[in-house]
């Protein structure tokens, strides 16, 4: 997949799950197709804790502030903050991400949670179905 960066080359590989790609290619060839992903767009519904555990890893922390008050005998109040740091995304709210929602990792930028728009109610879905008509007339020319 590298080969093709800087070159005008897009390798786009797409997979239903990582356990997927380890199934056909081997472990090591999964993870350097994943490493070499510069664009990572996950749909919820994956099951495999040890992938949600990894994504959770990757989109990082934030800090959760908790606020405690404590009335003492003589009516006397102590407040106290604590900060503790929790993951942005925890697994099952990647596994659960609802239908039409996806979680986008850029190289070099915070996840993005986005909703994903179905190509038929794209303003240019016309085009698109003339294209496709188009490019399958052609492919049943040839075979």
């Amino acid at each position: 997949m590298a080969e093709g960066g800087g070159t005008g080359i897009t390798t786009m590989p797409v997979l239903q799950s990582l356990a997927q790609a380890r199934e056909k290619w081997s472990e090591n060839t999964a993870g350097a197709i994943w490493d070499a992903s510069i664009v990572k767009i996950i749909l919820g519904g994956a099951s495999k804790s040890r992938d949600l555990h990894d994504l959770t890893t990757l989109i990082g922390e934030r800090d959760e502030v908790t606020d405690s008050t404590t009335v003492g005998d003589h009516g006397s109040r102590s407040t106290q903050r604590s900060i503790r740091r929790v993951p942005i995304k925890p697994p099952d709210a990647i596994r659960t991400l609802p239908f039409g929602t996806a979680l986008v990792l850029l190289r070099s930028a915070p996840p993005i949670v986005t909703t994903m728009r179905a190509w038929m109610h794209r303003p240019n879905a016309k085009a698109l179905r003339s294209d496709r008509a188009d490019i399958e007339a052609l492919l049943q020319r040839r075979w």
